[in-house]
């Protein structure tokens, strides 16, 4: 975690909690801080060794899962974030109210990605045809 700038992990789960429609308000409660120290950091970030930062890397990390699993839909990812999930018994985001939360989803996202087979990509697969190289002309 201490390589991670603290205002990096800020920018990201600034972004990450936003994507996902959650309030600063909520966001703020996730880390276990007030709103207004939530907007005070939002430039410098939290010290990389606090729990606050623990916290936000678990998020991005849960965020990213979700991002894979969804090919970056965000209208899938809100949905999903936002139902019950039968699997896990809860709705995500409330499941994500501190990091012992914000792990078992994470968890879940992640058994769920190893169960899903990942196609090779075309230009892997033996005997697929190759795209014609298109040449441009250079103006000058």
């Amino acid at each position: 975690m201490a390589n991670n700038p603290p205002a990096v992990v800020m920018k990201a789960f600034t972004w990450a909690y936003e994507e996902l429609r959650l309030t600063t308000l909520e966001a703020a409660q996730l880390l276990g801080v007030s709103e207004n120290a939530l907007k005070e950091t939002s430039l410098v970030g939290f010290e990389s060794t606090s729990d606050e930062s623990e916290i936000q890397i678990a998020f991005i990390r849960m965020y990213h899962l979700l991002y894979a699993m969804s090919d970056g839909d965000t209208e899938q990812m809100i949905g999903w974030f936002n139902r019950h999930n039968p699997h896990l018994g809860a709705i995500p985001k409330d499941a994500c109210h501190n990091l012992a939360g914000v792990n078992y989803v994470s968890d879940y996202l992640e058994s769920e990605q190893k169960e899903k087979p990942v196609a090779p990509p075309s230009f892997m697969i033996p005997g697929q045809p190759k795209k014609p190289i298109r040449k441009v002309a250079l103006r000058r």
